[in-house]
Order: C-alpha cells, then structure tokens, then sequence
C-alpha cells in the first residue's frame, strides 16, 4: 500500500492525502489529480503593519 504526501513549501509541513492505494502508479495518479483539483486564493497583505503593544505580561 502507498500513501501521498504533499509538501506545499518549506514553512507547512507535509500533508497526507486521506486514502491508501495499492500500487505507486495508482499513488501517482491520484496525487496529480489532487493537485489539479486545487484552488489558490490570492489575497492582498498590507505592507506596513502597526505594531501591538503588550498591555498584560503574566510572571510566573
């Protein structure tokens, strides 16, 4: 049996797909049309962000 990992970029860890297939070309082949089925949001980052300032700190 053959699981799918996916790494998206250094910063995620690896995700496992959800099933087991019983042979790697089987593994390939689902792995290509998971990664055709995916959807990527493109969203707008300020570039400056203002800093918050701590109003609690806790001591232990």
């Amino acid at each position: 049996m053959y699981a799918v990992w996916i790494k998206i970029d250094e910063t995620l860890p690896w995700i496992e797909l959800k099933d087991a297939y019983p042979t790697r070309r089987e593994a390939r082949i689902a792995a290509k049309e998971f990664l055709k089925s995916l959807k990527v949001k493109v969203v707008r980052v300020e570039e400056e962000r203002r800093q918050m300032k701590t109003v609690v700190t806790i001591k232990r």
